[in-house]
């Protein structure tokens, strides 16, 4: 028996419309939502026995629920609709950021305090200024900085510091969370600055020879080194890791780090019940155990981490590198950090190709932005191997590699995606074969804004490659247009960006020849 598949694709519709819009919305049949076919490569059987199940509404009072039904001959859509005076908000899954490392650059401020940490250089700009007057000049950072001045911010269950609350007026040996785990993570992640790395400064003297409005920005001459950060967040821990090469391409040093290079974890857990900061906080709150930060998993340097991720059970870490110009996953048991296997996936170009990775309860799906899809699952004993791995021509699909996607379902032979946000925008036949060619021109209105959609895009792969591609466009979307006009922005009827899930197989019966 062939199995089938089922995606829910939600799509909450916020608009702002105005009385105008909602009556053009309302005035239509209300369950009478079309979707209209446009084929962009091969045969629409591939999607034989898929379930397309999109939730749409309007200031979530006004709901539509739609279902898109495909056979091997053609493809069925029912509509049902209901109003919910009071409203109806979507529940939105709370995802924690874990921990996140920065440093000023390219931000500004109105006020007089030197909040980027050049005094010095501020104060020099300043004397070569007239009162009234404002100045910039090019600073070399390893002039005044020997290691980066890292800004930390967490975000865990319980947790909540920011490097932006004001944490002055606390002591160094205070139970204030936030300065603490400031202070123990910067002791922590020391990396040297890049000899030439350049920043520009920037300052106003107000008439009292006073400095405001200061500047910092990166410029153009020299590297730039950026602390990219990537977190997974368990019952107890967090877990991440950090992009260790500049804008060059050269890597950082590493080796002030205890531990090196890798994989990092902090716990985090209950506050002391007899500590001060428990005592203010009411003991309400967790806090993060900086004394067990360690590198957890060490990682060769010269390997290109690509993501971090969980298994669905949140017991064993994920870890994507490129090496040697092959791409690896490799198991880690988050409570020993023993490997448990390390599956080498793919040929893998780093300078030419880069990945999106989806991970699901049932599988992980690897695109390769150079022509290649690999489909992971487990075994029986919760080890990984590849279930599909898919080819195709890069210049012949856009969307599922390069749009956010919004559902993603496989039955063990057939990869299915759909996305709900850079779809045809219009009926036209060059219009979609300009979207088919990566233009984003075919996402754009004649008034230059850029319009999400309430239809999508259906792809489907299996071993042979791309089987099938196809724009399906609902008919909610002349809703976001007056007299041949785009809304506002804030105005248009978008989709929501709620994840997708999949769900049991549905019985295929008879379609209708036609919508």
């Amino acid at each position: 028996m062939r199995k089938t598949l089922m995606i829910f694709l939600a799509l909450v519709l916020v608009c702002g419309c105005g009385a105008a819009l909602a009556a053009q919305a309302v005035s239509a049949p209300r369950e009478e939502i079309l979707f209209q076919e446009h084929i962009f490569s091969g045969d629409p059987a591939a999607a034989d026995g898929l379930t397309v199940q999109l939730k749409a509404g309007m200031r979530y009072k006004l709901n539509w629920e739609s279902t898109v039904q495909f056979s091997a001959q053609n493809y069925r859509a029912e509509t049902s609709f209901r109003f919910l005076p009071a409203g109806q908000a979507e529940q939105q899954e709370i995802r924690y950021r874990g921990v996140e490392i920065n440093f000023y650059r390219d931000a500004a401020t109105s006020g007089d305090a030197d909040v980027f940490g050049f005094s010095t250089a501020y104060q020099s700009l300043l004397d070569t200024l007239s009162p009234g007057e404002s100045g910039s000049m090019t600073i070399r950072f390893a002039d005044y900085y020997d290691e980066y001045p890292f800004e930390f911010s967490i975000d865990l269950p319980g947790v909540n510091y920011d490097p932006l609350v004001n944490w002055q007026d606390a002591s160094a040996d205070s139970e204030w969370l936030g300065e603490r785990a400031q202070v123990a993570l910067g002791c922590f992640f020391r990396i040297p600055v890049l000899q030439d790395e350049y920043i520009e400064l920037g300052i106003d003297k107000n008439m009292d020879g006073s400095g405001s409005a200061r500047s910092i920005s990166s410029v153009r001459e020299g590297d730039r080194f950026w602390m990219n950060t990537e977190s997974v967040v368990t019952d107890d821990a967090c877990f991440f890791w950090f992009g260790n090469r500049t804008e060059q391409d050269q890597l950082v040093d590493t080796s002030r780090i205890p531990g090196g290079y890798g994989v990092y974890m902090l716990p985090y857990g209950p506050l002391a019940p007899d500590s001060e900061a428990s005592a203010f906080y009411g003991g309400n709150v967790n806090e993060v155990y900086t004394d067990q930060l360690t590198c957890f998993f060490p990682v060769n340097p010269e390997a290109r981490i690509e993501h971090l991720g969980l298994t669905p059970d949140k017991t064993r870490l994920l870890l994507h590198t490129v090496e040697n110009n092959t791409y690896y996953v490799t198991l880690i048991d988050c409570k020993t950090g023993d490997t448990l296997q390390k599956l080498a996936v793919s040929d893998f170009e780093p300078e030419d190709d880069y990945v999106n990775i989806t991970e699901t309860e049932e599988f992980v799906c690897i695109q390769q932005t150079q022509g290649r899809i690999c489909v992971l699952t487990q075994d029986a004993d919760g080890l990984y191997q590849i279930a599909l791995r898919s080819d195709y021509l890069p210049d012949d699909l856009y969307a599922p590699v390069y749009a956010t996607v919004r559902a993603m379902a496989f039955d063990g032979r057939r990869l299915v995606i759909v996305n709900n946000d850079e779809t045809v925008l219009s009926n036209d036949g060059p219009s979609a074969a300009a979207y088919l060619a990566g233009s984003t021109e075919a996402l754009i209105t004649p008034d230059g804004t850029y319009v999400d959609n309430c239809g999508f895009v259906l792809t489907v792969f299996d071993e042979t490659g791309l089987a099938y591609s196809g724009g399906y466009v609902s008919s909610l979307e002349g809703c976001n247009y007056v007299n041949g006009r785009a809304m506002r922005y804030e105005d248009l009827i978008q989709p929501d960006t709620n994840s997708s899930k999949t769900q049991s197989p549905f019985s295929s019966k008879s379609r209708p020849t036609a919508l």
